[in-house]
C-alpha cells in the first residue's frame, strides 16, 4: 500500500477557513493549529462542497465532525474517523487494514470553525501500490483524455482494501463491481493480488449474491485475471468450482432457460430507475444471455466442446422464445425491445444478420439510458457490436447520464450512480463506475492480452479512435506502450529486457 502525506496550510481569520485538496482520497487528518487561547474548535471533513463552502451530499458522501477542546500554542489534534458501518445492517464488510493504523474515510474538504489563527491540515492518504504514471492515456480528443484520468484515478483511490469493493457505503465485493474494478485496475497498474483475493472471496461466498448475473459473472472474473496476471496455478485452483456459476441447476428440464430460484433473483440493471422500462417475467432474456456468455467463457477456458453445444442449444432456445419481429424482447410474453435487451443480444452476439442492425438502430436512440454499471455492457456492444463512434461518444457526452456530470457535480471519483436524483443514497466512491478505465485501454486503443500473463496481446485501435493517441498498458513484464499518428502505429516494450515479436494482424508476442 502506498502512503502519501499532502499538507494545506491557512489562516483563520473569521473565525473559519475551508481546505479543498482537489481529490478526495481514503485518508486521515491531522490539524495543527497555534492558538492563542483555549477554545473549543471545529473540524468537519467532507467529499462535497457548494459555492465555496463546505456542504453535506446527502446519502452516503462522507460528512464527519470532530469538535476538539484547543489548548493554547502550537500542537498536532488527529481527527477521530469512527470505525465503518456498513448500509442496512450488512456487519461483514471489510475492515480497514490493521497496518493502516486506523479508520479511513474518503474525503476532499477539510472546514475548520470556530478558530482564530494558523492553521495546518494534513491529509494522510492511502493509495494502490500502482504509481500513478503506471498507466498513462493521452490523445487528440480532450474530453476522452479527461474521463481516462477520472476513472483511472477511481481504480488508484479505491483499491485499497484487501478486495475490490462496492463502495463505501457498504464496503463489500460483489462480482458485478469486482468485474468492472478488476478490469479497470488490471489497466491501471499491474497489481494483481486484490483480483485473487477477491476471486478467492467469491469462491467462499458466492452463495451471499442474490443477482442471477453477478453469479454468472465469476468466470469472467477468473479468465481475465489468468490472462493479465498469468497466474495460472489460482486459475487451476478455481476451474473444479466455476462451472456450478453456469447456474445449470437454475435451468428449466423443458427447455433449458434459466430461471432464478431461493435468495436469487434478476437484477438486469440498478438501480432500477436505470431499467429502461425493462419488463420482467419468468424467465428473463438479459441473465440468459449473460449464461450464453458465461457458457462460452468456460468453453474458452477449460477447452471442453459440452460448453459451446450448450450455449449453442440455449441461443436457439432464446431464438425460438424471445426472438419476435426481428428483436429480442424482454421476456417470452413481452414485446418489448429496450436498451438492455437490445445491448446484450449484441454484447453477446445473440443477434445475426439483419437482426443486427434492428438491435443497434435501438441502442443508437436509446443512447445512456442505463446505470453506470451496465454502461460498461453498453460500451462493449458498443465496440464488439460495430458501433465504435458511438462508444466514443457516450464516453465524452455532457448529458446528465455521463461521467461529465460526475465531474461538474464536483465527484473526483467515479459515483455509483449517474446523479443523486437516482439514486439519492449513493456513495460517490464507487468503482463500477468507472468503465473507461478499462473500454479505453482496450477498445479505443486496442490493447488486449489473448494468451497467460499477456504473453500474446493484440493491438487493434478502433476505428473511431482518435487521430493521434498513447497509451501505457501495464504488464507482469513490464508496459506495453502504442502511440499511434494518423495511419502510423508505434508499439514497444518499455521496462524489460524481453523483446517484442510481431506475428502479423495485430498480434504480438513474448519473442
Amino acid at each position: 500500500m502506498r502512503k502519501h502525506i499532502s499538507e494545506l496550510s491557512g489562516y483563520c481569520g473569521a473565525g473559519e477557513i475551508l481546505f479543498d485538496f482537489k481529490k478526495a482520497a481514503y485518508a486521515q487528518l491531522e490539524i495543527e493549529l497555534d492558538s492563542p487561547a483555549e477554545d473549543l474548535a471545529q473540524v468537519v471533513i467532507s467529499e462535497c462542497a457548494e459555492n465555496g463552502r463546505i456542504a453535506y451530499g446527502g446519502g452516503w458522501r462522507t460528512f464527519k465532525m470532530n469538535d476538539f477542546r484547543v489548548t493554547r500554542g502550537q500542537k498536532v489534534y488527529r481527527f477521530q474517523i469512527p470505525t465503518h458501518q456498513g448500509c442496512y445492517g450488512v456487519a461483514n464488510h471489510l475492515d480497514t487494514p490493521a497496518d493502516f493504523g486506523g479508520e479511513v474515510a474518503i474525503f476532499r474538504y477539510v472546514y475548520v470553525n470556530h478558530y482564530y489563527g494558523p492553521v495546518k491540515v494534513r491529509r494522510i492518504e492511502f493509495f494502490n501500490d500502482a504509481p500513478e504514471d503506471a498507466a498513462h492515456f493521452e490523445s487528440s480528443n480532450e474530453k476522452l483524455d479527461e474521463i481516462w484520468e477520472f476513472c483511472k484515478y477511481s481504480m488508484l483511490a479505491t483499491s485499497i482494501f484487501p478486495c475490490y469493493i462496492d463502495g463505501e457505503r457498504e464496503r463489500l465485493p460483489y462480482e458485478a463491481d469486482a468485474y468492472i474494478a478488476q478490469m479497470g485496475h488490471f489497466c491501471s497498474g499491474a497489481d494483481y493480488s486484490i483480483a485473487r483475493n477477491t476471486i478467492d472471496y467469491f469462491m467462499e461466498n458466492g452463495d451471499k449474491t442474490w443477482p442471477t448475473e453477478w453469479l454468472l459473472l465469476t468466470p469472467y472474473l477468473a479468465h481475465y485475471y489468468n490472462l493479465y496476471s498469468g497466474d495460472t496455478a489460482s486459475l487451476e485452483r478455481w476451474l473444479p468450482e466455476l462451472p456450478a456459476k453456469a447456474l445449470e441447476h437454475f435451468c428449466r428440464k423443458e427447455d433449458g432457460l434459466l430461471v432464478p430460484q431461493g435468495n436469487v433473483r434478476d437484477i438486469v440493471d440498478w438501480p432500477e430507475t436505470c431499467l429502461d422500462g425493462y419488463e420482467f417475467k419468468t424467465p428473463n432474456f438479459v441473465p440468459n444471455a449473460f449464461r450464453y456468455g458465461t457458457l462460452l467463457m468456460l468453453a474458452e477456458m477449460t477447452g471442453d466442446s459440452s460448453y459451446v453445444k450448450k450455449a449453442e442449444s440455449l441461443k436457439a432456445m432464446l431464438r425460438k422464445k424471445m426472438l419476435k419481429k426481428g428483436l429480442f424482447v424482454d421476456n417470452p410474453e413481452s414485446s418489448h425491445t429496450g436498451l438492455h435487451t437490445a445491448m446484450f443480444a449484441l454484447r453477446f452476439g445473440l443477434a445475426e444478420g439483419q437482426e443486427v442492425a434492428a438491435h443497434q438502430a435501438i441502442v443508437r436512440k436509446s443512447g445512456m439510458k442505463c446505470s453506470v454499471y451496465a454502461a460498461q455492457f453498453l460500451l462493449e456492444s458498443c465496440f464488439v457490436g460495430g458501433m465504435d463512434d458511438l462508444g466514443i461518444q457516450l464516453m465524452t457526452s455532457d448529458g446528465e447520464w455521463s461521467w461529465m456530470n460526475m465531474l461538474r457535480k464536483g465527484a473526483t471519483v467515479t459515483m455509483e450512480a449517474w446523479d443523486d436524483s437516482l439514486k439519492p443514497n449513493q456513495d460517490w466512491s464507487h468503482p463500477w463506475g468507472a468503465a473507461p478505465a478499462n473500454i479505453i485501454p482496450r477498445y479505443v486503443a486496442g490493447v488486449r492480452p489473448v494468451a497467460a500473463g499477456f504473453s500474446k496481446f493484440e493491438v487493434k485501435p478502433s476505428c473511431a479512435a482518435p487521430e493521434k493517441f498513447f497509451l501505457r498498458q501495464p504488464t507482469p513484464f513490464g508496459a506495453v506502450e502504442v502511440r499511434k499518428d494518423g495511419a502510423k502505429l508505434d508499439v514497444t516494450l518499455v521496462g524489460t529486457d524481453r523483446k517484442l515479436k510481431k506475428l502479423g494482424k495485430g498480434l504480438y508476442a513474448l519473442a
